[in-house]
């Protein structure tokens, strides 16, 4: 009994090691088996995202799975470089890079596009925008994209512009009459006159107009006419008459504005006139007496009364040469004798005469004649005309010698 209490004592401890022995070799040989089928199941693949690359080791299946576990949701416009219903496989290299929106303003009109392109230049050429050589654009073409990127494209077109007269064409974006007028180097003066109004923009005016206008102030000197006035004179004879004053032109300034455009006068105005020199009246004495006049003669040797008065010739409108013929431009007297004036009809001409004056005592000759000289009047010959204005008129007395 003793013994076989020992021998059962026995085999239970050897069947407990036994079961444990096996226990641990059959879950040891499941482990071996179960990493063997995961190491078996796993991929190792390289993941570019946004320019950012990794090594990934994963159990998916899929690409879409892989993405998954990675927060990556692809986008329409998104690049992948693979399917993304692809199986994985082991060094797989995937490539995703996310697109960035990009906003283009073209002539008034916008679009959004969606790119990977990573340079502007790059972007245009994909979306098949072109530009021409004067078009502007707001960004370089080797900026980098970002998203909601803006990009402003002014394309280029023709303008006439007419400056004075002078015609010019320049190819230019759209902007504003201005902005043109100041890229240009063109000022406006005051009163040039511009056929659009210069906030406009360029592209509805394709015609741009320019008239030069200036304004400029032209003073003027004119002559200011005389008048003849007329006077009675008692002591002269009915149908004489006498110019005791001889008439002078005056003088006035007269400004004018003179308006040109495009160098042409389109109005002429005076602004302002001034008198710088009075004009002054010609007066006439016409006679009103009634008298018979007697022929003065060389027998009765007595001296008459007759009314006086001195002239020039130096005068305008006066040749110096007296009725008779004779040339006194340079002189006063004739073979030493003065001139006078006469009416033939009182002292015949070629008489030779005695003038008596307050202040002297003459010979004279009777070599001229005049229409205001009628009757017992003579015309004294003086040198200047200053001398013939300051006698005027005056009595003296006059005896024919022969």
């Amino acid at each position: 009994m003793a013994g076989t209490e020992q021998a059962k004592k026995g085999f239970s401890r050897f069947g407990f090691k036994q079961i444990a022995l096996t226990l641990f070799a059959t879950i040891l040989v499941l482990a071996s088996i179960t990493f063997f089928v995961y190491d078996s199941m796993r991929a190792e693949v390289t993941v570019v995202l946004d320019d950012e690359e990794q090594t990934v080791v994963t159990t998916a299946d899929t690409v879409d799975e892989l993405l998954d576990e990675l927060d990556v949701e692809v986008g329409e416009h998104d690049h992948l470089s693979v399917d993304v219903n692809a199986d994985l496989e082991d060094g797989m290299d995937i490539t995703y890079e996310q697109a960035r929106e990009v906003i283009v303003t073209m002539d008034q009109r916008t679009e959004h596009y969606y790119t990977t392109e990573n340079t502007v230049e790059d972007f245009l050429n994909n979306k098949d925008i072109e530009l021409s050589e004067h078009d502007q654009m707001s960004v370089s073409l080797n900026d980098s994209v970002h998203d909601q990127m803006h990009i402003a494209i002014s394309s280029a077109f023709e303008v006439k512009i007419v400056d004075g007269g002078e015609e010019k064409t320049k190819v230019v974006t759209n902007q504003t009459v201005q902005s043109l007028l100041n890229q240009e180097d063109i000022d406006l003066s005051e009163h040039d006159k511009l056929n659009v109004e210069p906030s406009q923009m360029v592209r509805d005016q394709r015609d741009i107009e320019i008239v030069r206008v200036s304004i400029d102030y032209e003073t003027v000197e004119e002559s200011v006419p005389y008048t003849t006035e007329t006077r009675e004179d008692d002591s002269m004879l009915q149908g004489e008459n006498e110019v005791v004053q001889l008439g002078e032109e005056g003088k006035k300034v007269q400004e004018y504005e003179v308006v040109k455009e495009n160098g042409e006068v389109v109005s002429r105005e005076l602004v302002d006139e001034e008198i710088v020199e009075e004009s002054v009246n010609r007066v006439v004495m016409e006679g009103t007496k009634e008298e018979e006049v007697q022929l003065a003669s060389s027998s009765s040797g007595e001296f008459q009364e007759f009314t006086s008065t001195k002239y020039t010739a130096n005068c305008s409108g006066c040749s110096g040469v007296t009725a008779t013929g004779v040339n006194v431009n340079n002189t006063i007297h004739h073979n030493g004798m003065r001139v006078i004036a006469v009416d033939p009809s009182v002292i015949p001409l070629y008489s030779i005469v005695e003038v008596k004056t307050p202040s002297e005592t003459f010979t004279a000759i009777a070599l001229d004649t005049g229409g205001a000289i009628v009757g017992n009047k003579i015309d004294i010959l003086v040198d200047s005309r200053n001398e013939a204005m300051n006698w005027g008129r005056r009595t003296v007395q006059v005896r024919v010698i022969e």
